[in-house]
């Protein structure tokens, strides 16, 4: 089949591979809204529950079903004119009340977009931050630009532009090119004129340039977009710019012309390493006994560093943390944890990992390596391949045996002067080449300056799944050292509240909501915050932040889609049972609330259906048991599964339960 390209940014259009005639004939406008819907989704896959919920709220359930249909089988004939009746679809697939879009044969271009941010981010390379820049056609969907259910993606790819645009911009100052820096601090500014920071940026540069007056310009250009905009006055830092701009204190800086790459390339980190803007506490005995690694490590006893724990509880910054440390020591850190896109291609972090290497090195030592490691030459970019040969996962012979040679001879070859850090990131997700890779580097690295970190989530690792192989090994052969990541402690989640709160104390009611709703999880205690912040929650006031009179259980965005992602893919049985536990309220329920509930339900739940997905709950970690009752193991996660919920869903909940207890009470009675 054709493939099909789905266009989101700057609006919506389709269009076949090949064919530069956008796909028409509709016939119905749902049609478009359901494609869109889908390729917005994260993973553009949708319960058929949330799609009627979205797109039919007000209507009932018959109507709303009804309507699905036609817009399915619409959106399945502008994609297929000639697709005959009941054959299943090459673009649009319904399983299980799960619709999808099969990416297989539809590519996205704000996918590609992202694919290409992060990369960029990771590698920290001016040209890949122009091209990723390049990718960006306006932002998503500007015709839905009042819809809620494109307004959260709108808004991440737009972020990600401006971490592009910024990231670009200092890049290019440390080059010398400050004319095109500021170029790209004024496109920061026209997408969003309240960053002071920004404003700052430009006035710092106009004075270093020597044009004061532009400098001076822009203060004031920032005082009234603050005034106008937000009611707000420019912060003591930027007035304290302003005065010195005045008396011309600030150093003066000639442009100069573009510096060799090298030069450039060569001190960037990966926008992963680097550090977050949020505080790293209640982590600093764990990030010192995984640096102790390094000295084994440096005596030719390496190994693989796991770091285990939940959703959340900062698994990867505590990797980013210690690569930043082993950089500072003078190890070589390779990073090919920058996001889930890598993982599903054949090799794909390894390959990450060592473009972001080569490509900082110089022209010269990169000919060098192109023609020490051939086999590379056509994995790694950077290296100067012209033409690109097949995925490797699609190519016959040896070419695997090749490659995996030539990896572990660079590896090995780097780690003669200093020990070498491969960070893998996430492993769930990893292409079963790459994890026979990692398996044979692991054994490997017992007698080499190796050290190769991985993160990965208890709750979601399948027993008798790959990964579950690969770490199992591992650890029964004593080849790693395994860190599970705890939730903060209740001073350490203090202490972050307080550093994200900053010019006043910070009221013990706030922290302790705060913890209460949280419980120590960092992902989830800054999201809490600045929820709190935008809904006007936390309040400073006396030079001490305090809570509304009643802060509400509203779930912050972020979180309600994490656990989303995390449900979706569930089995329907276990789907309804967690939105049973959900709808039920309160800390937990008892087995016979549970069980009276499922019977309630229509179609009912059998007990045999009920036990087997409160086992799958258990074993994936979002449940636990307590005594004779069950609960969602953090109550944020039951918020956001309840708050998923549509009305006629919630209301059908209450109403199982409500009949259930009271036929218990009769008994009872």
């Amino acid at each position: 089949m054709p493939a099909l390209r789905v266009g989101l940014l700057g609006g919506f259009r389709v269009e076949r591979v090949g064919d530069a005639r956008p796909v028409s004939g509709w016939q119905r406008r749902t049609a478009k809204t359901l494609t869109k819907l889908l390729a917005t989704y994260p993973r553009h896959a949708m319960h058929r529950e949330q799609i009627l919920e979205i797109l039919w709220p007000e209507v009932d359930v018959e109507s709303a079903l009804n309507s699905f249909g036609k817009a399915l089988h619409a959106a399945r004939r502008a994609f297929e004119p000639g697709l005959v009746p009941r054959q299943s679809s090459a673009y649009l697939r319904l399983t299980d009340a799960m619709l999808a879009l099969n990416t297989d044969h539809v590519v996205i271009d704000a996918d590609h977009f992202q694919h290409l941010a992060e990369s960029a981010l990771g590698r920290g390379d001016v040209a890949a931050y122009e091209t990723a820049l390049a990718a960006y056609g306006g932002d998503l969907l500007p015709e839905d630009r009042y819809e809620d259910w494109c307004a959260e993606r709108r808004d991440f790819l737009s972020g990600l532009r401006i971490r592009l645009l910024l990231e670009l911009a200092q890049a290019l100052e440390k080059r010398g090119a400050y004319s095109a820096s500021a170029d790209r601090f004024r496109e920061v500014l026209q997408q969003d004129p309240t960053r002071e920071d920004v404003h700052r940026r430009l006035m710092v540069l106009y004075a270093q340039t020597g044009a004061r007056d532009q400098a001076v310009r822009q203060f004031h250009v920032c005082h009234d977009v603050l005034r106008r905009e937000l009611g707000l006055m420019p912060e003591k830092a930027t007035v304290a710019l302003y005065q010195d701009i005045l008396a011309n204190r600030i150093p003066r800086r000639v442009p100069v012309p573009e510096r060799e790459r090298e030069v450039v390339a060569s001190r960037q980190l990966p926008a992963a390493e680097r550090t977050p803007g949020t505080p790293f506490v209640g982590r600093d005995s764990v990030l010192q006994h995984v640096c102790e690694q390094l000295t084994r490590a440096d005596e030719g006893k390496g190994r693989m560093l796991l770091v285990s724990g939940e959703a959340g509880v900062g698994k990867t910054r505590l990797v980013a943390e210690f690569a930043t440390e082993a950089r500072r020591r003078g190890a070589a850190v390779l990073w090919g944890g920058s996001g889930a896109h890598a993982n599903h291609v054949a090799y794909g972090p390894f390959a990450v990992a060592l473009e972001g290497y080569v490509a900082s090195r110089p022209d010269s030592e990169r000919e060098e390596l192109a023609r020490r490691y051939p086999a590379l030459v056509h994995f790694v970019p950077s290296l100067g391949a012209s033409n690109q040969l097949p995925p490797l996962a699609d190519r016959p012979g040896d070419d695997h045996l090749y490659l995996v040679q030539a990896i572990v001879r660079l590896l090995s070859d780097l780690a003669d002067t200093r020990p070498v850090v491969l960070v893998l990131g996430d492993l769930h997700d990893l292409h079963r080449s790459s994890l026979d890779l990692l398996q044979y580097l692991v054994h490997l690295a017992v007698q080499r300056r190796w050290l190769i970190a991985g993160t990965f989530r208890e709750e979601g690792l399948e027993v008798g799944s790959d990964v579950w192989g690969v770490i199992g090994a591992a650890m029964r052969e004593r080849l790693c050292l395994r860190v599970g990541l705890q939730r903060l402690a209740l001073p350490d989640c203090d202490e972050l509240v307080r550093a994200m709160l900053p010019g006043g104390c910070v009221g013990r009611a706030a922290l302790d909501h705060v913890y209460a709703r949280s419980l120590g999880n960092p992902l989830f205690v800054e999201e809490l915050v600045r929820e709190m912040q935008e809904r006007r929650e936390l309040v400073l006031a006396g030079g001490c932040w305090h809570t509304a009179s009643s802060p509400s259980e509203y779930v912050p965005a972020r979180v309600r889609a994490l656990v989303a992602m995390r449900v979706a893919p569930m089995e329907e049985s276990v789907r309804r049972v967690l939105a049973l536990a959900a709808a039920a309220g309160g800390t937990e329920i008892s087995l016979t609330d549970l069980r009276a509930g499922a019977a309630a339900l229509q179609p009912p739940v059998s007990d045999t259906a009920l036990f087997d997905a409160l086992d799958r709950a258990l074993e994936i970690c979002i449940l636990e048991e307590r005594q004779d009752a069950y609960a969602f193991r953090h109550p944020l996660v039951r918020s956001a599964v309840y708050a998923e919920l549509s009305k006629h869903r919630r209301d059908q909940l209450h109403a199982a339960l409500g009949r259930s207890r009271a036929e218990i009470r009769c008994v009872s009675a």
